[in-house]
């Protein structure tokens, strides 16, 4: 239960240094595999972002250890009780391996390219990372029964869209899906596929290179019988800021998307939290609340996160979506 780095052969940062994946050793089967959130390179000065995804430094040992110890350049503190607690009872994917992936390229998980600034050269190369990672990883791990890919912000966009990749890497393993607080709300983006990280789409998406929307029901058709949970915030300001303040009424839109795939659910919670999996899992930020008939009567039912991901990792049969945005109250019978 002890974080270790390991480099990557062929694995760069965008400014050029290697990097690689930190590793948690479990006790069972399964491995989590978690894409880190943080900045992006949006503009032609890449002066959007967090240090490790500029020029002036890269990710490896160090910082893994300095997001251990709670003080993590995309903000990512590994709480107690939350998804980076794996001894946690209360998370429902305690007793896995971990993996760390940072988010040093500064292309959402999806460039595949490099681009010369004043001084220096990016290297966008977050694509091709996935392949090595995800190989890497394989031939670590041949048995494991289940494989968890979740990530944040981000790293949200980065595992939907290199979801593909884990699922062909791990053909005898079952490969879940936790999207966190980047939800493709609409066609174009928001910003997603900035062009000059020369974004790439999963092969065999047709659709994907013009509405990423259209990525939920590709990954759903591609492991049918697997899960997919997509949690998010009513209020998420953060994406709200990218959107220019559309990115509520467009999850809420989503929703009626989402409902038609039956390996898929979502949790929508009150409040404005970004990134869920960074919070303990049954705390009042990340709850969702919705509306029920008991005895006649209209109640407040609360939802928490964590028994939300229990039941996907469970296999429960009355796993199901809740969400706190506007829908048709319940009718109730009574006085």
């Amino acid at each position: 239960r002890q974080w270790v780095w390991y480099d990557v052969a062929g694995a760069v940062c965008a400014n050029g240094t290697p990097t690689g994946i930190g590793v948690n050793l479990g006790q069972d089967d399964r491995v989590v595999v978690y894409m880190s959130g943080g900045g992006t390179c949006l503009n032609e000065g890449c002066t959007a972002g967090t240090p490790s995804m500029r020029r002036d430094g890269g990710f490896g040992a160090a910082e893994l250890g300095e997001c251990v110890a709670g003080r993590c350049d995309g903000s990512i503190t590994f709480p107690s009780t939350s998804l980076f607690d794996p001894a946690a009872a209360i998370n429902p994917f305690s007793g896995a391996t971990y993996v760390f992936i940072p988010n040093c390229t500064g292309d959402y998980y999806v460039g595949d390219t490099e681009h010369e600034f004043r001084g220096w050269t990016a290297h966008f190369r977050g694509w091709r990372n996935q392949g090595l990672f995800a190989s890497e990883l394989a031939a670590s791990f041949p048995g494991a029964s289940r494989v968890i890919l979740a990530g944040g912000s981000a790293g949200s966009v980065g595992a939907m869209l290199n979801y593909w990749r884990w699922v062909e890497a791990f053909p005898d393993s079952r490969v879940d899906l936790v999207s966190d607080s980047f939800a493709m709300v609409s066609d174009d983006g928001p910003q997603w596929r900035y062009d000059l990280h020369n974004p790439q789409a999963p092969p065999g998406c047709a659709t994907c290179a013009t509405d990423y929307r259209t990525i939920y029901g590709f990954n759903s058709n591609l492991a049918p019988d697997s899960r997919i949970a997509v949690i998010d915030s009513e209020d998420n300001w953060t994406l709200d800021l990218v959107t220019g303040y559309t990115y509520t009424p467009g999850l809420e839109a989503l929703q009626g998307t989402l409902d038609g795939f039956p390996n898929l659910k979502y949790h929508v919670a009150n409040g404005s939290a970004h990134v869920l999996l960074q919070y303990t899992m049954n705390s009042d930020s990340v709850d969702s609340v919705t509306q029920a008939c008991r005895d006649g009567r209209r109640v407040n039912e609360r939802h928490d996160l964590s028994e939300f991901l229990a039941a996907m990792q469970d296999d429960d049969l009355e796993w199901q979506s809740f969400s706190c945005l506007p829908r048709d109250p319940p009718r109730c019978e009574g006085p």
